[in-house]
């Protein structure tokens, strides 16, 4: 199982560690059943960051790390990936890292039970090796991921989604993950509370910029790096903060109403990107990250001096500059 090398080239203390995370993995998903070995080891083996377990373990570095901390941030990774999972099936997107989904390989409720099965394998690794108060901090996680998903599909071809209600389901989307990383980390490592609650809400701001980078992503990025088609989301409906900005500067309403149909055509999808990106919508956005990015600069400078702090600072400008 390898994890995508130049990311973490310049951190080797926590390459080193991911390795042990990813054996976990790999120890803990072995399954003799055919299809959930395939869907497993082809997506596990798609050169994902390890982002998550990577925060989880710098975090722990604020306190006393211990080899539970591996076990954790695998549990996470795992947590992670079974969302993907899902979400491709709902999303019928084709392709997650590069690689043909697994719901494209296996069929839909081959994919669901593969999901299904990597969130059981994470909870039984919570259950050994974190404290009660995190098991349910993971367990309320879970729920209010499960109710962002449902808004989500809700809210499809909803062009006036809103700022607020966007913010608040990438939270409960996304940024979540990277709170918990950073909290359950520094909180396990018994990590001074003042700076266990500055972990989270770097790792609150982190998520955040994380998810509007995605998103802008969908926009603007180079297929050939992205690994994913552009305008996944127009196609699905999905309403982003390039959108949202654009729509509230299209003085002629052309842009929602093309956005409210209940369907697109291809050429529909390729004119709503044309009229994000003409009326700035990409560039609003990115400005966001920028404020979520220097919102977790400011937490991070503030942490106990070292190899972590320079660590998370480095980590947090290097997202918001991501390509894929």
């Amino acid at each position: 199982m390898n994890h995508e090398p130049s990311f973490w080239t310049d951190f080797p203390e926590t390459a080193g560690d991911l390795k042990k995370v990813s054996a976990i993995i790999e120890e803990t998903c072995a399954s003799q059943n055919p299809v959930v070995k395939e869907g497993l080891s082809g997506l596990f083996d798609g050169n994902g960051k390890l982002l998550r377990p990577g925060l989880l373990l710098i975090a722990a570095g604020f306190g006393r790390k211990q080899e539970k901390h591996y076990k954790l941030a695998a549990c996470l990774e795992m947590l992670h990936t079974a969302t993907l999972i899902h979400d491709d099936v709902i999303d019928d997107s084709p392709l997650r890292r590069g690689l043909p989904a697994v719901h494209a390989r296996f069929g839909k409720q081959d994919a669901v039970l593969i999901g299904d099965y990597l969130l059981s394998k994470c909870f039984l690794l919570a259950a050994e090796y974190t404290s009660p108060q995190n098991a349910v901090y993971l367990a309320r996680l879970m729920s209010r991921m499960c109710a962002m998903e449902i808004e989500q599909h809700a809210s499809r071809f909803v062009s006036d989604l809103g700022l607020r209600r966007y913010l608040r389901k990438i939270m409960g989307k996304s940024a979540i993950l990277f709170t918990l990383a950073c909290h359950v980390g520094a909180d396990e490592a018994k990590a001074a509370r003042q700076t266990t609650e500055r972990l989270r809400r770097a790792g609150y701001n982190i998520g955040m910029a994380f998810q509007i980078i995605d998103d802008i992503l969908d926009y603007a990025g180079d297929p050939s790096t992205l690994r994913k088609p552009l305008g996944n989301d127009i196609k699905e409906g999905l309403v982003t903060l390039p959108l949202i900005a654009a729509v509230s500067r299209d003085e002629t309403g052309g842009l929602k109403a093309l956005f409210s149909k209940p369907s697109f055509t291809v050429e529909d999808g390729n004119e709503i990107m044309s009229l994000v990106k003409a009326s700035k919508g990409v560039d609003v956005a990115y400005s966001f990250a920028e404020v979520y990015t220097n919102r977790a600069l400011r937490e991070i400078s503030l942490l106990p001096k070292g190899q972590g702090q320079r660590a998370l600072e480095k980590i947090a400008k290097r997202l918001l500059i991501r390509d894929t």
